[in-house]
């Protein structure tokens, strides 16, 4: 009979050696079997190899073979024989080890084997099978002496149990050597090298969820990385699930240790079908790495089982490498822990440390997680050593926090001293010696369970053995008052344990409870506490955490303020005024503070720095951090913006996918993004079926945006993804870019791609917005602060902003007498007049101080100022600071009155509200409520209303409407008049605001019938000449800080040279167009334009390493009353005179003659505003509102929609025909709206409330038609607007179809002279 067989090869050199196992058929193999392996890898060519066997795989016992590598007269290769020694301490086992040898306890066995040459031994592998009543077997090393290297002996320290129910729970071990000489009595010495050539390997194993997926037979594995593999290893003691290991749909998770062989680039899984339920549907294996700072996915998806599948038991698997993780690498330390030889020193609770270095820190490690016997560590006068791997924190060690959780029987402790060791760079073995001596128990000394030491001595131990102290740069020990002021409101006490940690630039506390106090009760209504926490000095404070356990019945507990003082009288104040409760306030019991006068941007500077680690070095006799100083501005780094991303999911259940995923940016091939990653930063899921979700990514401005990269890491055949749509929304330059994809990223569907680059289909430009800063700053008054977010609405010249939210950052930026700092976008408003706040969801009143916004741009500052609260659920408008620091503008007196048509059944008895347009902003929503007539609203009658408002100047429109409720809403307005600042404006209606009668609106847009009269401003006839725009290319530094000059020829004659100067430099940056206009006379028909770079005066150039310009084009006019305008294409590079190899002007054909576009975006940003006097004029708007073709599509909620236009929008519309059966499945819905004009639209917003049983709704698409310009624009939508569908949003916001992407044209040589399109 033939038999294939599988094995494994070690090549050697030219040396190989086989192992051949035959566990269950041993008399498979005869005497007369011969393997011949090729050695396809060697230089020379081909080897081949013979290896005989002529033994029986059961002769003597023995399953296992080896097989010495021959040539073809059957002479081995190399041979020698080594002895091996192994010493075992305390317990006897009857296990088999190696080769069937049994060990006694307390003796050391001596064995001699034959095996192969292999060379310099560096490590030995020990294992056992677990067989037996008493298998466990704790080795103390192994001894290897001869083979090549005659005479000398190699030990490999163990000093570990291999046992299942000790230590780690494993029954095989690596072991690295000792170096050549050494001995057991060195292992002290060498113990931290021996740990730092061990890598754990974290395997967690994931059992897929299919009906039989789990399994109960042995599961093993074997890992093969870049240097060396594993060998086979017995996936026994799981670290998460204990008793049932590989059940369905089960996360296990186990801890290989073995030499380091390097990142694992493949991995064997099998299993050996034994048990009742054996067959295992196996989903991936992740394998984590910390010391190489890899997490690598190895996905499977497959059977194992003799009758399922494929009828394999074994499979190799591969990385898939989309799913790497890369993080900051652990390093190995040796921590050393003597306990004490006092009375009940020892401890059953869970040790910790926690370990501060110059590049970070680690965290509490825990002593002994996860072995089996750690009950065994801490007893009274031990030495115990531990080997943990932890994140890099340097090498240079500055404190360390050693602690335990305080559970446990005997959970008192008394620590004598700490030992921590690394390996630095050199590999020399740097030791740090903190000494203790106290106790860390609740009823001993001052009762804390944690301590900070600093090192008493720091020596270092070279490879050589060379021993040096080291000298550092050391803190000093501080002692903290902390007072705890309890407020003064009724439950104000707490009888719940409290906590505190304290964070400054030198480091942290550790969270230390609050346990003794001057008062026998403690944090009692408008008491004050003290107490004294001792530790490591912290620098600067900058935060405090505090917390209560929510333990007992009177756990409720409010906190005016923390006051923290050192030894040297510095004082920090933390203001809270805030519950801890989980029933009162907002419900927490754990609040971050931050001290009084410190603005949250230098309480995040500070944070970044210490997360970077303490850095320490003296200035001026102070010790301080190196990372929280100030990096020094080498140059300054481009601003980062904001881009939107929105991503439609495919609508069927599998086409949602629960991995991480990313975009990248690109503009032509200069500019590309990193990846950038597209998560919520709460708890909701993304990219669920059929949802449609909006990211905010922030890059530097790459300009137009020509393609974007989309990937995850969704390796498996659920987590595909099907991508319908792409929206990027660039709100700075007012582009909006559409990627029609409709494909999938999937592993097991389409090109099985998971990265894909799109480019746009289309581009829409919806009006560019202005960078601004924002400075919050919230007074300093009790009860002054709020964790809610603000609402802030900005009022200019020019009109205002979009209502834009303030995060509030988890409740930390608008805390008492806090300053923050955050950037916003908003349109080109011109001098801004004043501020519109509102709390998002009016929890709890809040007062500003100041907040101060400033124009990126123009670098121009607005101050407002306040002293009025603003309340929840009501609005605040506060005026724009006098710059003369005079008084700031009070309110006015209004009164609006009303009259009512006398009409049959005209009046209501619905809900009527207003809002005032006036010169300088708006009022706000009005309701009018108080009238002098109890009944208001009734036919023939007048109602007048009183506001006190900031004055609105001229008043030239109105809104007004109501909310359709009560059996008797419809309404006939005659009018309304509006008085104040002594003057009174007249709005005629004479319409029906109903939902029954007339055009069925319930709102109207009023117009002022007698505006003031206003001096006509001189019309000064306009200069002729010519009109130049300059667009400068979206290349890698393509703008320019000198000017630009133009000469252009025509068939009568030629131009003088314009010289379009660079203001200060703020023109002609990259992707930027800019006008200029230049009194001329007529050169006739325009033929070239000659174009060129000219120093900017006060500029040296030879100073200057920007020597030049990439211009994309420049568009030249006639002015005033030419209709059309050249375009003459460049592409190409601008150098200043004296440029090296470059020109230092082109000269251009005619491009292309195309009609005057008034539209450009340089002339709407030049052009001056509309002049005030401007009436207002009413438009009206065709609204269809088509429902999908869907099952239950159609809703009966109520619908409401906002137009947004460039110069206004329409505020919230209802939508309602109380005699129709509206936003049926399939079914347009049509509309009519009378608003103001709002120029060209922009987008739209379309809401339900969600009322009723059928509030679901999947809208298709709306078509919005201005019927004064005959203008349509088309919303695609075809999404759920629903609570428990897509997006499960309420709301949806849609944009106009976009034009299509400009095209790239190609660039000619660049050598010339003349350069045509």
């Amino acid at each position: 009979l033939l038999y294939t067989i599988k094995f494994e090869a070690w090549i050697a050199g030219r040396a190989c050696v086989v192992l051949m196992y035959s566990p269950l058929h041993p008399d498979v193999f005869t005497p007369t079997t011969l393997l011949t392996i090729y050695n396809l890898r060697d230089k020379d060519g081909v080897s081949k190899y013979y290896l005989t066997c002529n033994r029986w795989l059961e002769d003597g016992g023995e399953i296992v073979r080896e097989l010495v590598a021959c040539d073809e007269k059957g002479e081995p290769i190399h041979t020698a024989e080594r002895e091996v020694r192994s010493q075992t301490e305390g317990l006897t086992t009857v296990a088999l080890i190696l080769l069937l040898l049994f060990s006694a306890s307390n003796v050391v066995d001596v064995f001699t084997v034959s095996v192969v040459d292999l060379g310099e031994l560096t490590k030995v592998k020990i294992r056992h099978d677990d067989s037996g009543s008493n298998s466990a077997w704790h080795c103390s090393h192994v001894e290897v002496e001869g083979g090549g290297e005659e005479g000398v002996v190699r030990v490999f320290p163990c000093q570990r149990w291999l046992a299942t129910d000790e230590d780690d729970g494993q029954i095989s071990r690596e072991l690295p050597p000792l170096a050549p000489g050494q001995t057991m009595a060195d292992l002290a010495d060498s113990s931290l090298q021996l740990a730092a050539q061990r890598t754990t390997y974290h395997v967690t194993v994931y059992t897929g969820d299919l009906f039989g997926a789990g399994t109960d037979a042995d599961v093993f594995v074997q890992l093969f990385g870049e240097e060396d593999d594993s060998g086979s290893i017995q996936l026994k003691s799981c670290k998460s699930n204990s008793i049932n290991k590989f059940e369905r749909d089960a996360k296990d998770m186990f801890y290989i240790e073995c030499v380091d062989m390097g990142t694992v680039e493949r991995l064997k899984v099998w299993t050996d079908g034994s048990g009742s339920g054996s067959d295992w549907y196996l989903e991936k294996i992740n394998i984590d790495m910390p010391t190489l700072g890899v997490k690598r996915t190895f996905p499977c998806e497959e059977w194992f089982g003799k009758d399922t599948g494929d009828g394999t038991l074994e499979r190799t698997l591969y990385p898939a490498p989309e799913a790497d993780e890369n993080y900051k690498r652990s390093t190995t330390w040796e921590i050393i822990v003597h306990t004490s030889d006092v009375r009940h020193a020892g401890t059953d609770a869970s040790v910790f440390v926690n370990l501060y270095g110059d590049k970070g820190r680690s965290g509490k490690v825990v002593l002994g997680e996860g072995l089996k016997d750690r009950d065994q560590f801490f007893e009274r006068g031990s030495v115990d050593s531990f080997t943990p791997e932890i994140p890099d924190i340097g090498t240079e060690l500055v404190k360390l926090q050693v602690g335990h959780d305080g559970k446990g029987r005997g959970d008192g402790w008394h620590c004598a001293k700490v030992i921590a060791r690394c390996l630095d760079e050199e590999e020399s073995a740097v030791e740090y010696t903190f000494l203790c001596d106290r106790w860390l128990d609740k009823e001993e000394e001052d009762g804390q369970l944690q301590v900070e030491l600093l090192p008493e001595t720091v020596t270092k131990k070279s490879k050589e053995g060379e021993e040096t102290n080291v000298e550092t740069t050391k803190l000093k020990n501080e002692t903290y008052t902390v007072r705890v002021e309890t407020g003064d409101k009724f439950g104000a006490g707490t009888d719940a344990n409290c906590y505190i940690s304290i964070h400054g630039t030198l480091g942290d506390s550790g969270e230390r409870q609050l346990s003794k106090s001057e008062h026998m009760d403690k944090f009692q209504r408008n008491q004050v506490d003290t107490f004294t926490i001792d530790c490591v000095e912290l620098g600067e404070l900058y935060k405090i955490i505090l917390r209560e356990d929510d333990s007992n019945a009177g756990a409720d507990w409010y906190v005016s303020n923390v006051t923290i003082t050192d030894s040297q009288e510095n004082e920090a104040v933390f203001l809270c005024e805030q519950w801890f409760s989980k029933s009162k306030g907002d419900k927490k019991i754990k609040r971050t503070l931050y001290p009084k006068g410190m603005s949250m941007a230098e309480v995040e500077s500070a944070e970044k720095g210490t997360k970077k680690g303490i850095a320490l070095k003296e200035v001026d006799g102070e010790v301080v951090n190196e990372n929280t100083e100030d990096e020094p501005q080498s140059e300054a780094k481009p601003t980062e913006i904001k881009y939107l991303v929105t991503i439609e999911t495919g609508p069927e259940d599998d086409m949602g996918t629960d991995a991480d995923a990313y975009i990248i940016l690109k503009s032509g091939e200069d500019e590309v993004s990193e990846e950038l990653s597209l998560y919520h930063t709460g708890d909701e899921d993304e990219f669920t079926p059929g949802s449609k979700e909006e990211f905010e990514v922030e890059w530097r401005d790459i300009g137009d945006i020509t393609a974007i990269v989309i990937g995850h890491n969704g390796v498996l055949a659920d987590e595909g993804w099907f991508i319908r749509t792409v929206n990027v929304t660039v709100p700075t330059t007012g582009a909006r870019y559409t990627f029609d994809c409709q494909r999938w990223l999937a592993r097991d569907r389409g090109d099985r791609k998971l990265v894909v680059e799109f480019t746009p289909t289309a581009v829409q430009d919806f009006g560019s917005l202005v960078p601004h800063h924002v400075t919050v700053t919230t007074a300093d008054v009790e009860d002054a602060g709020t964790e809610c977010d603000i609402l802030l609405k900005v009022f200019g010249e020019n009109g205002a902003s979009e209502q834009i939210t303030l995060s509030s950052k988890k409740g930390s930026r608008f805390t008492r007498a806090m300053t923050a700092d955050m950037p916003i976008e908003i349109p080109d408003l011109g001098d801004l007049t004043r501020i519109r706040l509102e709390l998002a969801d009016g929890k709890n009143n809040w007062l500003l101080a100041k907040m101060v916004i400033k124009n990126l741009d123009s670098e121009k500052e607005y101050v407002f100022e306040t002293t009025d609260w603003l309340e929840k659920n009501s609005t605040l408008d506060v005026p724009i600071k006098a710059e003369d620091d005079s008084a700031p503008t009070g309110k006015t007196p209004y009164t609006i009155t009303v009259q009512t048509s006398d009409l049959f059944a005209c009046g209501t008895d619905a809900n009527v509200s207003i809002i005032l347009h006036g010169d300088t902003g708006d009022s706000g929503t009005l309701e009018l409520k108080e009238s002098e007539n109890i009944n208001k609203f009734e036919r023939n009658s007048t109602d007048t209303f009183q506001f006190s408002l900031l004055p609105l100047g001229t008043i030239r429109r109105v809104r007004i409407w109501h909310d359709d409720s009560a059996m008797s809403s419809s309404w006939h307005l005659a009018k309304v008049t509006v008085a104040g600042e002594g003057q009174e404006f007249v709005f005629p209606c004479n319409k029906w605001l109903s939902s029954r009668k007339d055009d069925r609106n319930v709102s109207r847009d009023l117009i002022c019938e007698n505006l003031p009269e206003e001096e006509e401003e001189e019309v000064k006839e306009e200069e002729e000449g010519y009109e130049i725009i300059v667009v400068i290319s979206n290349k890698k530094d393509a703008g320019t800080n000198h000017d630009i000059w133009v000469s252009l020829e025509g068939k009568d004659r030629t131009s003088d040279r314009f010289t379009l100067a660079n203001n200060s430099g703020r023109f002609f940056d990259k992707n930027t167009s800019e006008v200029f206009f230049f009194p001329s006379g007529d050169v006739g028909e325009i033929t070239h334009a000659r174009i060129g770079l000219a120093p900017r005066e006060g500029v040296d150039p030879d100073k200057d390493p920007i020597r030049q310009c990439h211009l994309h084009q420049i568009i030249v006019s006639r002015r005033p009353d030419s209709q059309s305008e050249c375009v003459f294409t460049c592409n190409h590079w601008l150098s200043l005179p004296g440029t090296p190899k470059r020109k230092s002007y082109r000269k251009l054909a005619v491009t292309t003659t195309q009609p005057f576009n008034p539209d450009h975006p340089a002339r709407i940003r030049s052009a001056p505003p509309p002049a005030k006097s401007k009436a207002p004029t009413l438009t009206k708007y065709l609204v269809d509102v088509k429902t999908a073709d869907k099952f239950a599509a159609g809703t009966d909620a109520n619908v409401f929609i906002t137009l947004f236009g460039k110069t206004a929008d329409s505020g919230k519309q209802a939508l309602v025909k109380s005699d129709e059966n509206l936003f049926e499945r399939n079914e347009t819905s049509s509309f009519e709206l009378e608003l103001t004009d709002i120029g060209t639209l922009t987008k739209i917003k379309i809401e339900t409330d969600g009322a009723g049983l059928g509030a679901s709704w999947c809208l298709d698409h709306v078509i919005v038609t201005n019927q004064g310009s005959g203008e349509k624009y088309t919303f695609p939508c075809d999404e759920w607007i629903d609570k428990k569908k897509g997006n499960k949003e309420l709301f949806r916001i849609l944009w106009p179809e976009g034009r299509k992407p400009d095209t790239v044209e190609e660039e000619v040589e660049e050598d010339d002279d003349l350069v045509t399109s």
